[in-house]
């Protein structure tokens, strides 16, 4: 079954304005050795290829992860356009922004103000680039090839400790999507001691949903329970069915395929009240006070998406088998479910505690993390705006 992650487009040294390349560098040099950090890697995933589990240490700290500060200083803005370019109109008088964005469930609210003239009726003619939620997508934002990103909130607090000034608007995803699915013999958390839970990738949003949800629990990563990654959802869904680990976070909808061969759900991620930073709606500062009328219509048009795809099923699940390649109509069922009805809020506010587990994670890889905060970088002015409108 095919996962919804994030996949990666190759990663290139890009000339990027100050707080890019060092970034990039950062993100680049974590893959290299092996170590994927919080949700920048949930884009930068493999999603093909087979691969032998790794075991899932405790991250440490490695100097090879550690990009120079002078890096990000250093780095080149030339023969680019300025970031906070006013918006250019379309013939139609409509302004002209591109908006990159994953592949999951939770980024519906984009699509169907796009496919539903949501973005139109609110001035806005909009570009869906899809280029996951980590490196890519970071690049092509500070680069200026798109205006506004639906990215991993890890990724732009790595990018803005390294000096950037990317603006989170809004989170659609303030949880972690995933279901923790187990073996017919395990009946409770505790039955999970002295097994073994495979994730997608180290340091990943799996990776980091797994550790936080067995703390919660009382049982200790790595002590407890041990961390098996296995870098394509094949060959993990290959290794949980052929019982050489007992479980697995996974998507909703594998569910589906597990639950059929005798597995059940023992956690619902989304229930433990553990916050997340993905589908974090960003732009640079410089753009949004440039184009504060632009950033407003944009959030107007996803709070009102928002709220229309609740109450429009049949065109909801139409958009799900459309982007993401499904030709079967249970998987969009159950996407629809989960993501509609428990992940993305009707209010899609940022906070800073949603960033935590991710700059708690870099910090382990990248000194210049320790003791950063997302506070100064948000701004939830235009999503209350947006809700004040649809309540009036």
């Amino acid at each position: 079954m095919r996962e919804q992650c994030h996949p990666e487009p190759q990663v290139k040294d890009l000339a990027a304005p100050a707080g890019s390349r060092g970034a990039l560098r950062f993100f680049t040099a974590l893959r290299m050795t092996g170590v994927w950090m919080a949700a920048a890697v949930l884009l930068l995933a493999a999603c093909g290829g087979a691969a032998a589990p790794a075991s899932t240490p405790a991250p440490a700290s490695s100097a090879a992860a550690k990009p120079a500060a002078s890096t990000a200083a250093s780095a080149s803005s030339a023969a680019k356009p300025a970031a906070s370019a006013v918006a250019k109109a379309s013939s139609g008088g409509l302004a002209k922004i591109t908006v990159s964005h994953p592949d999951g469930g939770a980024h519906l609210p984009l699509w169907y103000a796009k496919e539903k003239g949501i973005f139109a009726r609110n001035g806005l003619d909009v570009a869906l680039q899809q280029l996951g939620g980590g490196a890519p997508a970071l690049a092509a934002l500070q680069n200026n090839q798109t205006q506004f990103a639906d990215i991993t909130g890890s990724v732009i607090s790595a990018a803005n400790a390294q000096g950037a000034d990317m603006v989170a608007l809004a989170t659609l995803d303030p949880v972690y999507p995933y279901v923790l699915e187990v073996s017919a013999d395990v009946k409770a958390p505790e039955d999970l001691r002295g097994k073994g839970i495979a994730v997608r990738e180290f340091g990943d949003a799996t990776d980091i949903a797994a550790r936080v949800a067995l703390q919660k629990l009382g049982l200790t990563p790595g002590k407890d329970v041990q961390i098996l990654a296995f870098r394509t959802p094949d060959a993990r869904m290959a290794a949980v069915q052929s019982k050489q680990i007992c479980c697995t976070v996974a998507q909703p909808q594998d569910a589906l395929e597990l639950e059929s061969q005798g597995f059940h759900q023992l956690l619902d991620f989304s229930k433990l009240d553990l916050l997340n930073a993905q589908g974090v709606i960003a732009t640079q500062r410089s753009y949004l006070n440039a184009n504060k009328p632009i950033a407003q219509a944009l959030m107007d048009s996803v709070v009102a998406a928002i709220a229309a795809e609740k109450q429009d099923k049949p065109g909801s699940l139409e958009l799900f088998r459309k982007y993401l390649k499904l030709d079967d109509d249970k998987v969009a069922n159950v996407l629809y479910d989960y993501f509609v009805g428990k992940v993305i809020p009707a209010k899609p506010v940022a906070i800073p505690e949603q960033f935590a587990d991710g700059i708690a994670v870099l910090s382990t890889q990248n000194e210049t993390m320790k003791g950063f905060k997302m506070d100064a970088y948000i701004d939830n002015s235009f999503v209350e705006n947006a809700a004040k409108k649809a309540a009036a």
